[in-house]
Order: C-alpha cells, then structure tokens, then sequence
C-alpha cells in the first residue's frame, strides 16, 4: 500500500505474469479449489508462522479448540438475528447488517456452479512505512498511522474486502458477495479467474520500520505487539459475519503462507497471535449465546 493517503484515485504498480512452480505448501487442488486435507489440516498448514522476511514455521501440530471445531463445518454458526443485534450495537449494522442475509462470493468469479468461498485471507497492510523514524509512542491511536482514508480508492480497486485499524474501525469498500483477489497465488496465470471469489480478505493495519542492516527502504520491522485486543476482535467479529453468510466456518489463512514460494511475495501478517485471535472469538462466540 502507498504511503500516501490514497482518498482518491489509486494506481498500484504492474506485475510480471505470476507462473507457479507449484501448488504451494499446503497443496491446493486446483481441480477440486481446496488446499490439501480436511479443514482443520488446511488451517493447520495455512497458519503456520509468519517470521520476518516472510519466512514460514511448520504447520502448526493442532489449532486452538475455537477453531479446531469448527473450520469447514456448518455446525454452531451465531444465528443471524443475535448477529445483527451485535452489529446494531457496535453501530456497525450500516456496514455489515445489509448483507447479512447473502452469500459471499463463488469461486471463479462468481461462476453459479462454483463453490462459494471458502477461506479468510489475513494480512498486514505494511504501511505506512515509517523508515528510519520511532515508533510513535501513541502508535495506537495516532491518526497518522490508523487514517484508514489511506487505503480507500475512488476506482474502487481497494486490495481487500475489509481494512481494521489498530482502534477497531473499519474500511469496508467490497462487499464479502464480490469476487476479488489479493494473492499472487490467486493471479497466478494458471488458474485464470478460477480461484476469484475463492478467499476473502481481511487487511489489519500494521506500520513498518526498515531494518537498517538490508537498505533505506526495505519495510521489514513490524511492531511488537504487531495487533491491537481491538484488532482481534474486530477480526473475529468479521470472521463470524463472512462464516454466516457462507454457511460454514471459513478457514483462515495467512498470506504469506498462501504465496509461499513465489518470487517477491509479501510477508504478513507479522507477530500475529493466533491464540489472541482464538479468544476474541471465543468471547464473541459467548455474547452472541448470551
């Protein structure tokens, strides 16, 4: 993402043809447009840990209960009334409320016969790349860095469904029903449009340093903690409000690890806690029982 405020029209630069050398780590099916396994294998593979540089840990050896029992299933989704009563509550009902009754998107873009989307995309925005300079010592409230009109595009062309900031706000310039593509993978010349419409994306704002020893202009120090507690909860909130309107847990994936192997690909999220995540959205989960 540019590190000027977009609040206009954006232009990102162009990209060579992405050529796979091959499915990836977690082996996706292009065939049957899945990644290797049931779920919870797929998620054990997709959230591996994302080091510095882009650098991935092993799959993990087991999920966090929250999701272990329920990524790919149909079972125990919040009902939708309770869900749109959180959402009025959190005055995020004219964001998400709308919708809440429709699909999200089908793969190859939006091809009827196709599966609907099957996984959450996490990533980092990266930006803004602070350089040489400190971290803010109210990183997380400074308008400077949670600007979120820094990621909107007049063209429309925002690089995911939805931004949160490290306040909890969000950005939310594509709606989950419309098709879009945020990976080098899923552009990966292969597949065509196949896999447009296969993976939501969620953009969590995290700010940047250079590390000095690679260059002036690298953006590979991340924040520690890279995510705010409101971040995770606006997280699980909209993982819930995608799982709803897809009819099962979606299975959540990182970045980094989906174009793992191809050349350039990015490195996020950094410092992510996944356990973090899970008990945001355990919490969740119980308000919306309550």
């Amino acid at each position: 993402m540019p590190d000027a405020w977009a609040a206009g029209f954006c232009r990102f630069p162009k990209q060579p043809p992405v050529i796979l050398k091959n499915m990836g780590p977690c082996n996706f099916d292009p065939e049957l447009l899945r990644f290797a396994g049931e779920p919870e294998e797929q998620a054990r593979c997709l959230l591996a840990p994302v080091y510095k540089i882009g650098h991935l840990g092993p799959p993990l050896a087991s999920l966090p209960p929250v999701f272990k029992d329920r990524v790919g299933r149909a079972a125990n989704l919040p009902a939708r009334e309770a869900l749109l009563t959180l959402l009025r509550d959190e005055k995020l009902d004219n964001e998400f409320g709308a919708a809440l009754t429709q699909p999200v998107a089908r793969a190859r873009d939006n091809d009827p016969e196709a599966p609907m989307a099957r996984y959450m995309v996490i990533h980092d925005t990266s930006s803004p790349n602070l350089r040489g300079r400190p971290w803010p010592k109210d990183i997380d409230q400074a308008r400077s860095i949670n600007e979120l009109a820094r990621y909107s595009c007049s063209n429309k062309i925002e690089r995911a469904h939805v931004f949160i900031n490290r306040t909890g706000a969000v950005l939310h310039p594509h709606d989950f029903a419309v098709p879009w593509r945020a990976t080098k993978f899923e552009m990966a010349v292969q597949f065509g449009t196949a896999l447009k419409g296969l993976f939501l994306h969620v953009e969590l704002v995290q700010p940047r340093r250079s590390e000095p020893r690679r260059g002036r202009n690298n953006d590979f120090q991340a924040p520690q903690p890279g995510f705010t507690p409101a971040q995770y909860d606006r997280l699980a909130l909209v993982y819930v409000i995608a799982s709803v309107r897809a009819g099962a847990w979606l299975v959540p994936a990182f970045h980094a690890v989906i174009d793992e192997g191809i050349r350039n690909k990015h490195d996020d999220p950094q410092n992510f806690e996944l356990d973090a995540f899970a008990g945001s959205l355990e919490r969740l989960i119980q308000r919306l029982r309550d």
